[in-house]
């Protein structure tokens, strides 16, 4: 405070601009709003110092972070909508949880609808919009070890031979090379003496394939024969086809050629048509079926798996399509936003992490310093939380180590992150003490307050 008989100076108009204006020499400045104490007094920052960073957005809810988020780059929209080199060179993706960014009501949010594509996905219907995603990314092991929350002593081993086996690759890739290989495991599972093996086994194994093929009226056929007539006798540990005196034993040539060859040669595949997601399940199916009759793995070990596939599968099938279309936009749509208000807890956290990684992924291997991507994630604590206790360490290990690279090393890659929360004592130390520029609304809690004060330090806001 000033002492009695300082000498004061009045600041020029120029002067006190200054003070209030955050502008490096050749930027192009942006108005954010005016002084409260000083209404004639604009509050400017300049564009490349505030968007070629990352940003953090903060407050409790209903003190106007979405507001801010969206007037943010309404204003650089604004500037540079028109500019070809724009349009060009800067890409922008917003991760919308709530629908604010989408609605009908609200369509010219940010930008005019001309200017941006929107992803409407849901997993409650059919009629969602559908990301597309690159093949690459499904024939991922990582993907389906985060994606099924598979254990890392037993499952996770498991999907990666399954994933990554060229052997299986091949055993798939004709309805003949399918059809040989089914056969060839009813006839191992026929001839098993692991005691483990259960009589219903290759009903499971047909319905199973079955399913990744969206059902097949071929297999439904066979089910139904070998429920009627395959059966399995416990005492003598021995399959049999048909009743006395007609019975044909496995142990008789016959039962390999009429039981399980010519029956199975009957079935229908269309595998030149298997979508991706599928050929995985398919793969995945086949491989673990082959442990369970050989042997090589603990079919409870393994079994938990297989469940989660059946029910995550229908809903990742509603949300993405494989393959990146050829660009038709000409010029290409700067904002794209994904709505993610209709889909449940786990598809919200994997397609936030399934985007952003391979965006991130295409960035780096482009490594082209003249073009920028921006991720903006509104109501962050969604997927950046370190204490959330819906999903297994593993993977909100995963989940927490692919944003924290994009934040540590993506200004590299011309990758910038703008984070908006309520609670950023939820969200990563290490992505909080990562950002730049901070937009600080009221905050209540006591721990919300001493999570930002320990990155920012010494802070004041003007409003």
């Amino acid at each position: 405070m000033p002492l009695i008989d300082n000498e004061c100076f009045l600041l020029h108009a120029e002067e006190f601009s200054q003070v209030h204006n955050f502008i490096t020499p050749g930027d192009r400045p942006i108005t954010l709003g005016r002084l409260a104490l000083e209404r004639g007094q604009d509050i400017q920052v300049g564009i490349n110092g505030l968007f070629a960073s990352h940003i953090g957005i903060f407050g409790n809810t209903g003190s106007g972070k979405s507001y801010t988020l969206a007037r943010l780059y309404h204003l650089l929209f604004a500037d540079f909508k028109q500019s070809a080199n724009f349009r060009k060179r800067a890409e922008f993706l917003l991760i919308d949880f709530n629908g604010e960014y989408t609605s009908d009501a609200n369509d010219s949010i940010i930008v005019e609808p001309e200017y941006k594509r929107v992803f409407r996905l849901s997993t409650r219907t059919n009629n969602g919009s559908r990301l597309p995603v690159a093949a690459e990314t499904v024939h991922n092991a990582e993907f389906w070890t985060v994606f099924l929350e598979a254990t890392e002593k037993t499952q996770k081993p498991f999907l990666r031979r399954s994933v990554e086996s060229t052997f299986l690759q091949t055993k798939i890739a004709t309805a003949d090379e399918l059809r040989n290989y089914v056969a060839t495991l009813v006839f191992d599972a026929t001839h098993s003496n692991d005691k483990n093996v259960e009589s219903d086994i290759i009903i499971k194994l047909l319905a199973e394939i079955a399913k990744c093929f969206g059902g097949n009226a071929s297999i439904d056929d066979l089910i139904q024969d070998y429920r009627e007539h395959l059966h399995y006798n416990s005492t003598n540990r021995d399959w049999y086809y048909g009743e006395a005196p007609n019975r044909i034993f496995s142990s008789l040539p016959a039962f390999e050629e009429d039981v399980i060859n010519a029956k199975i040669a009957n079935l229908t595949f269309p595998v030149a048509g298997l979508p991706d997601i599928d050929q995985v399940r398919l793969k995945i199916t086949l491989n673990y079926y082959a442990d369970i009759v050989r042997g090589f793995s603990n079919k409870e070990h393994i079994s938990p798996l297989l469940m989660r596939m059946d029910k995550r599968l229908d809903d990742l099938k509603k949300v993405i399509v494989v393959g990146i279309p050829a660009a038709a936009e000409n010029p290409p749509k700067n904002l794209t936003v994904i709505s993610l208000k209709d889909v449940n807890v786990h598809i919200r956290k994997v397609i936030p992490l399934l985007v952003c990684k391979q965006m991130y992924e295409e960035k780096k291997r482009l490594n082209d310093p003249t073009c920028y991507l921006n991720l903006i994630i509104d109501e962050a604590h969604n997927i950046l939380s370190e204490s959330s206790e819906r999903e297994s360490e593993q993977w909100k290990d995963y989940r927490l180590e692919v944003f924290e690279e994009i934040i540590k090393e993506g200004r590299k890659f011309g990758v910038f992150v703008t984070l908006a929360s309520q609670r950023p004592s939820d969200i990563s130390p290490t992505i909080i003490s990562q950002l730049h520029n901070y937009f600080l609304h009221r905050l209540i809690n006591n721990q919300d307050i001493k999570a930002v004060e320990r990155t920012v330090g010494l802070f004041a806001a003007a409003y």
